[in-house]
């Protein structure tokens, strides 16, 4: 009698603890489910804008503090289309020391813009659309060369840097989102030498 009473109330309290299992488990499913589609897995819809998705993502709060920084924030919410070759924060670390800190300042507001219209290009262009060697001129006016075998993409910049794309076909409600290991930059004519 007593041992039918343990397994009832040992019984009981495992339904209770699946029931309160159960409804963490869907008041948690929306976030998790909204961290797997912003900037997470390739081709996926983050039913938001370029600039609300960044904001949205863990891996691009460098590229979201510059995009506040330089005022373009709200033009990354515009109507668009774009594509974006967004750097990873790990993409920044690998920047000269100093040179993030430097565009951060309020005197090279303009070489920041620059330096984000670099990883931008109008249109919507999805990796489908992408061909080995083809030729892209971003938002700056400078060309961007794809390199594509199979699945693997990689952007080469002015300089020759060679950006690997880690997760293609992001799908913003203004545009596409390829998130890239390195930094894009062009290369700066520095004029001549005065002596």
């Amino acid at each position: 009698m007593k041992l039918t009473y343990t397994i009832r109330i040992s019984l009981t309290c495992a339904v209770l603890l699946l029931l309160q299992l159960g409804a963490t488990a869907q008041t948690k499913a929306p976030v998790a489910e909204q961290e797997t589609t912003v900037l997470k897995a390739s081709g996926s819809k983050t039913g938001l804008s370029l600039g609300l998705s960044a904001a949205e993502s863990a891996d691009h709060t460098t590229l979201l503090q510059l995009l506040k920084a330089s005022d373009l924030l709200k033009k990354a919410n515009d109507k668009g289309p774009y594509t974006v070759f967004a750097p990873t924060n790990a993409a920044f670390t690998q920047l000269p020391d100093g040179e993030l800190s430097d565009l951060l300042l309020p005197s090279s507001k303009q070489r920041l813009i620059q330096f984000l219209a670099y990883h931008v290009v109008k249109g919507r262009i999805t990796s489908d659309q992408l061909k080995d060697g083809q030729s892209l001129t971003n938002l700056a006016g400078q060309i961007l060369i794809v390199h594509k075998q199979g699945s693997d993409i990689t952007i080469k910049d002015g300089r020759g840097t060679v950006a690997e794309v880690l997760q293609a076909d992001v799908r913003a409600t203004n545009g596409v989102v390829y998130s890239v290991n390195r930094v894009l930059q062009r290369v700066v004519n520095k004029g001549p030498i005065v002596r």
